[in-house]
């Protein structure tokens, strides 16, 4: 029996799953598309929060919550905008005239700060009639305009940003067919286009709800009806989510864009930056490679690629994907390779009369004795011991 709320708790561990991931998790890239990302995650999963907290009667113990997910919606459109924008064209920050982007979202908070402003004893019972009938809740008017006005501006908002998505999109694609990197774009664009197909499908939910909004006396007296948009809403955030999980290596993005002047067709004698991708990344790699040959970072237990990428003054992003792609490994993996080469070169007999074998370990960059035979063992296939009894052997 599918049983939707279930689902959608699902959907919310996901998604702070992958906010965890994006921002927390040792190692992230944090760029700035990460943190737009992440800020449309979690203003989706306040919605949806909300809306179980109302569905189930738990919004009565925090009234002052109600309807603070309203105006966060028109937030979720302009952020997707921006984040495939970000992701196709390597942004590093916020555009001043990004800020425009936020009127809706400032327009629908100013239009409910009568009732957000409101006594406690008022919102809560509203809240208690919420609950005791659902209808009372999207028709009873708590800003300075009717809900309509919601019901109606919302998803025109979403089909202009759904337009600006998909033109992104397919722009770029159509600019990018042959690329050594291909595959890594297809990868990328292919993530987004899913992305904005569960854009979609969250205004046609919208849409569904809209209908039965001008259509239906008492939205809520029909389960089944109100279970359509309901499902669509939580299958499109559960791919959304779930899609990154299963495929972190898009997080990677397009990297080693860069922009280069052309002259305007516009306006005479005045350039325009056109963003293309730098194909050949073999400057990069060679300091990459002098860097940890000379500096020998890879000794410190702690190292994290935001530092590599400081000090080589290698963006994140294309650091991430060199290592990822060129080296086919992961950041830790790669680090661990250079520090069991390290352990390998300071191991003879010498040496382990004055050290245990967990002492130089350490001392080669390793943070802990289980990190250490983890790692030796997936790139030796044998424990420390054993691979020392066999250069006895030899010997």
């Amino acid at each position: 029996m599918f049983d939707l709320l279930d689902f959608m708790n699902a959907g919310i561990l996901c998604g702070l799953l992958t906010v965890y991931i994006l921002l927390f998790k040792k190692n992230a890239l944090r760029s700035y598309s990460d943190f737009v990302l992440s800020t449309s995650i979690l203003c989706q999963i306040w919605t949806i929060s909300l809306f179980l907290f109302v569905f189930s009667g738990s919004i009565q113990q925090f009234p002052y919550l109600y309807r603070t997910a309203a105006p966060l919606t028109f937030l979720v459109p302009p952020l997707g905008y921006l984040y495939v924008r970000s992701v196709l064209y390597n942004e590093r920050k916020w555009q001043t005239t990004d800020y425009l982007h936020l009127l809706p979202f400032l327009f629908f908070f100013i239009n409910y700060l009568p009732f957000f402003l409101s006594p406690f004893e008022y919102k809560l019972e509203i809240v208690m009639k919420t609950i005791q009938d659902k209808n009372f809740g999207i028709e009873k008017q708590l800003g300075f305009l009717p809900e309509s006005v919601f019901y109606l501006f919302r998803p025109i908002q979403a089909i202009l940003y759904l337009i600006f998505q998909w033109r992104l999109i397919l722009t770029f694609t159509r600019n990018n067919p042959n690329q050594t990197i291909s595959d890594q774009i297809r990868r990328v664009t292919r993530w987004l286009s899913i992305f904005t197909l569960a854009s979609s499908g969250f205004l046609a939910a919208f849409f569904f709800v809209l209908a039965l909004y001008f259509t239906q006396e008492n939205l809520f007296t029909s389960t089944e009806l109100t279970l359509i948009p309901n499902s669509i809403l939580a299958i499109s955030h559960f791919v959304v989510f779930t899609y990154l999980l299963i495929n972190p290596q898009v997080l990677t993005g397009l990297p080693f864009i860069r922009y280069k002047e052309t002259p305007s067709n516009i306006v005479e004698n005045e350039t325009v930056k056109v963003p293309f991708i730098l194909e050949n990344y073999s400057k990069e790699i060679k300091l990459l490679e002098k860097y940890f040959h000379t500096q020998k970072t890879y000794l410190q237990p702690n190292l994290a690629i935001s530092q590599v990428a400081v000090e080589t003054k290698i963006p994140n992003r294309d650091l991430s994907y060199i290592i990822n792609n060129y080296y086919q490994k992961r950041f830790n993996d790669y680090l661990n390779e250079m520090r069991l080469q390290h352990f390998i070169s300071k191991i003879d007999t010498a040496t382990l009369d004055s050290l245990t074998i967990e002492a130089i370990a350490l001392d080669s960059g390793f943070s802990s004795k289980s990190s250490f035979y983890r790692a030796f063992n997936r790139f030796y296939g044998c424990t420390p011991s054993e691979y020392l009894g066999t250069l006895n052997k030899a010997q």
